[in-house]
């Protein structure tokens, strides 16, 4: 059984997915990319699909309802300049990176700290190979500046 605690934090693991989720939806429905890139994007969609489908299974009545508001806002406003679109894919994925990490370490099921942390390490691949589409730069693949969105 979940602790009040563990689904608060598990509802802002799926908000955050939520609005994952949806970001690269409007990413995916601007067909601007090529097949291979188009495929991308709808594959990344489709896990962030997974992970916030997983997480409602998990947290049943306790689910989400609504996206992370402020990271849907930003991201979605930074998806306005179309030449900057894997970066701005990059930065939602560390951010989701930092936020689960924040709250596996507050989780005190180790079941779900599990869970999330699979979600996380797909997360950490995303932002990888993110990074390697605009950057040879290996520390931009390796490092991950973002903040949290919950605290510690």
């Amino acid at each position: 059984m979940l602790s009040e605690d563990d689904i608060s934090l598990l509802v802002a693991a799926q908000a955050l997915e939520l609005a994952a989720r949806d970001i690269y939806a409007s990413a995916v429905s601007r067909k601007s990319k090529s097949d291979e890139e188009q495929g991308l994007l709808e594959l990344m969609h489709s896990h962030h699909t997974a992970y916030e489908q997983t997480l409602n299974g998990v947290l049943s009545k306790r689910a989400a309802t609504e996206r992370n508001a402020e990271a849907y806002t930003k991201f979605f406003a930074l998806l306005s300049d179309a030449s900057k679109l894997w970066a701005t894919l990059l930065e939602l994925e560390n951010t989701a990176i930092a936020t689960h990490t924040a709250i596996i370490e507050r989780l005190t099921s180790a079941k779900h700290a599990s869970l999330l942390a699979s979600i996380t390490t797909i997360e950490a691949r995303h932002a990888a190979m993110l990074a390697s589409l605009t950057s040879t730069n290996l520390d931009l693949a390796l490092e991950n500046p973002a903040q949290s969105l919950v605290t510690q």
